[in-house]
């Protein structure tokens, strides 16, 4: 029997999720982020710094740790969600990082998300 079959398409399985939140006292500051996979896997964590670090700095501790995270995991399409307007702005290019340590922060985001296909990064 001759079958004719179409050729297979790569499927998308869809973005991952990235939620992130850093938080900074004059006591400590640390970050949390939940990764989810497009089935419903999700990963779940709380950093502690070991260091201080301005809310800001913290706000992109946080992002980071997630961008390292879907490196890892060879994370294609991305959806980043955060509630920091400056990480988000800066992020996508609506504010410059003037800042010379958020400019380095930046410039790491950047790197990491250049390895990531298909990201928005989004304000919640």
């Amino acid at each position: 029997m001759d079958m004719d079959q179409e050729p297979k398409k790569e499927i998308s399985p869809g973005a991952w999720t990235l939620k992130v939140d850093g938080s900074s006292t004059s006591e400590r500051s640390g970050a949390g982020l939940i990764l989810r996979s497009p089935e419903g896997f999700k990963i779940q964590t709380s950093i502690s710094f070991s260091f201080p670090a301005t809310n800001n700095q913290a706000e992109y501790e946080a992002l980071i740790a997630g961008l390292k995270l879907s490196r890892t995991l060879r994370v294609q399409d991305l959806k980043i969600y955060s509630d920091s307007q400056i990480v988000v702005k800066q992020t996508n290019g609506e504010y410059i990082a003037k800042d010379p340590t958020l400019a380095k922060y930046q410039a790491l985001v950047q790197s990491y998300l250049a390895s990531i296909p298909s990201h928005q990064v989004l304000q919640i």
